[in-house]
């Protein structure tokens, strides 16, 4: 397990669980020292793993004998741990994915940091998402997600390694719009927060949450997704989890701007990642590279990197141009 965050160390337990030895890497010995006093990971507090999970700051030892290799990692970090161990990843093992975002610079999904960085991979690669929070997996409460390969065999294999009897894992063959959703649900969440925080109601919030997945899947079709994708796990299931859900970190960022709070402040006080900061950046270029329309995402940027007013932003969206709800890309699924 490349990582020692709350998502490594929930899918930690689920692998555990299925009889694997698990192993975290880390990058701060304070982890190690964390996981040796209290059985668990700094950010699953409360939380005790399995005594077959441990934790090391030596990645070699960490992925020697791996059968299984997931990748939990910020997106932050994607490009500089893809670049130190890309080329150290067991040759038979399978690979997972599990991060939700873009690299900044290039623009490109964690996939294909991946393989662009060790293209023997790509037959072996998989990515997992869906709407789960890492505390309530961890906690062994009921929970499904997805996992997509262009490959049969290791979406399978991989199906088979985290499917138990409280974590229900379906299969699927879009890896582009499995990230996509992955990573555009929490510049949605962040909007829907800003709405609760400024107090806007919750038919404001479901206006956002159901125009949100017509611009991520928008997007995402642009890039080459299929547009049903976003009607399962990975689009629709993550996007409510994380618009609605209390332990949502993207949600909690964005109530706390709308209550005028700025969000410098805001991560100065939870030390949180909120991944939904750097992915709208990433998804403002997406958008203007390839000429979609994405007007959530543009007012949630302009709010947090422009200065615009929350309540300004939301005065704007709900006077834009008049328009039909039903896509283009809805119309050529009709027969």
């Amino acid at each position: 397990m490349i990582g020692a965050g709350a998502w490594a160390g929930a899918l930690g337990v689920v692998l555990s669980d299925n009889g694997y030895r698990v192993t975290l890497w880390a990058r701060s010995e304070s982890t190690v020292r964390y996981f040796e006093a209290n059985q668990g990971v700094p950010r699953l507090p409360g939380i005790r793993l399995s005594r077959n999970i441990t934790v090391t700051t030596d990645v070699d030892a960490a992925l020697h004998g791996a059968s299984l290799v997931v990748l939990a990692i910020p997106s932050s970090a994607l490009a500089q741990v893809a670049e130190e161990i890309a080329g150290r990843l067991p040759e038979d093992a399978y690979i997972v994915t599990a991060t939700k975002g873009f690299d900044l610079d290039t623009l490109r999904r964690p996939s294909q940091v991946w393989i662009d960085a060790n293209p023997s991979i790509e037959h072996r690669m998989c990515v997992i998402s869906g709407p789960n929070f890492a505390q309530e997996i961890a906690m062994r409460l009921p929970a499904a997600t997805v996992v997509a390969s262009a490959d049969k065999l290791t979406r399978l294999a991989v199906q088979h390694a985290f499917m138990t009897e409280y974590f229900r894992v379906y299969t699927h063959v879009d890896i582009v719009g499995v990230e996509i959703g992955g990573a555009l649900k929490n510049v949605i969440a962040l909007a829907c927060g800003m709405a609760q925080g400024m107090g806007a109601g919750y038919n404001a919030q479901a206006a956002i949450i159901s125009r949100g997945i017509a611009e991520i899947t928008r997007l995402g079709v642009s890039l080459g997704a299929q547009p049903l994708t976003f009607a399962g796990l990975s689009g629709i299931g993550d996007l409510v989890l994380t618009c609605t859900g209390h332990l949502s970190r993207n949600r909690q960022a964005g109530i706390a701007v709308g209550k005028g709070e700025p969000i410098h402040s805001f991560l100065e006080r939870t030390g949180y990642t909120v991944e939904g900061l750097q992915t709208v950046r990433s998804a403002k270029q997406l958008a203007q590279t390839h000429n979609v329309q994405m007007p959530i995402t543009d007012i949630v940027y302009r709010i947090l990197y422009e200065g615009l007013p929350p309540r300004k932003g939301l005065y704007e969206a709900m006077n834009r141009e008049r328009k039909p709800e039903p896509e283009e890309y809805f119309f050529k699924l009709l027969p």
